[in-house]
């Protein structure tokens, strides 16, 4: 089951940084491609990512209340995980609204204010700490030895990909306020 929830950890991931790259450049107006089937199918694996982990997190909470050490203070990270992902399902939400919505066949732009950036600024937060806490989880699922240097390289990429979606959000506000 953690194997399984390893490869479509994986293939989100992916599916993330090209999705947020390509929805930078359209909100920066340098290339407008939309897809949706990208989208959809990011979904539908973070869903099944989502359901997998809650099976996996509640079976580590009642295995932890059988054995009554629960050790809640050095399962911090475990802790930051579940609570990095509930926050991304919160916010993946203001994601799938912030720009528009489809009405009578014809999709129709919202305006992007200051709320909508705030909330898209906090779901990329979100997501890169739930991105950082488990990296490592998830290299050690696939037996990669050398864990630092594999980690660093992927780490680098998605905050060098995070950075650009930010700055996509930002340019789209201010395109929005001119």
């Amino acid at each position: 089951m953690r194997k399984t929830n390893g490869i479509i950890a994986a293939v989100v991931l992916a599916l993330f940084v090209l999705h947020g790259v390509l929805g930078a450049l359209n909100m920066m107006n340098i290339a407008p491609i939309i897809v949706k089937a990208l989208s959809r199918t990011m979904l539908a694996l973070i869903g099944v990512h989502a359901l997998i982990s809650i099976g996996l997190s509640v079976k580590a909470v009642v295995t932890a209340a059988k054995t009554h050490a629960p050790y809640f203070r050095q399962n911090r990270l475990f802790w930051a995980r579940r609570l990095s992902g509930a926050l991304i399902m919160l916010l993946v939400f203001f994601h799938m609204t912030a720009f528009g919505y489809t009405s009578g066949g014809v999709f129709r732009l919202v305006p992007f204010d200051v709320f909508r950036l705030i909330t898209q600024l906090l779901f990329l937060l979100s997501v890169a700490l739930h991105i950082i806490t488990n990296v490592k989880p998830m290299l050690i699922t696939f037996g990669v030895r050398k864990l630092r240097p594999k980690a660093g390289d992927i780490l680098f990429l998605v905050s060098a990909a995070m950075l650009f979606m930010a700055v996509g959000f930002i340019i789209y506000y201010i395109r929005w306020q001119l």
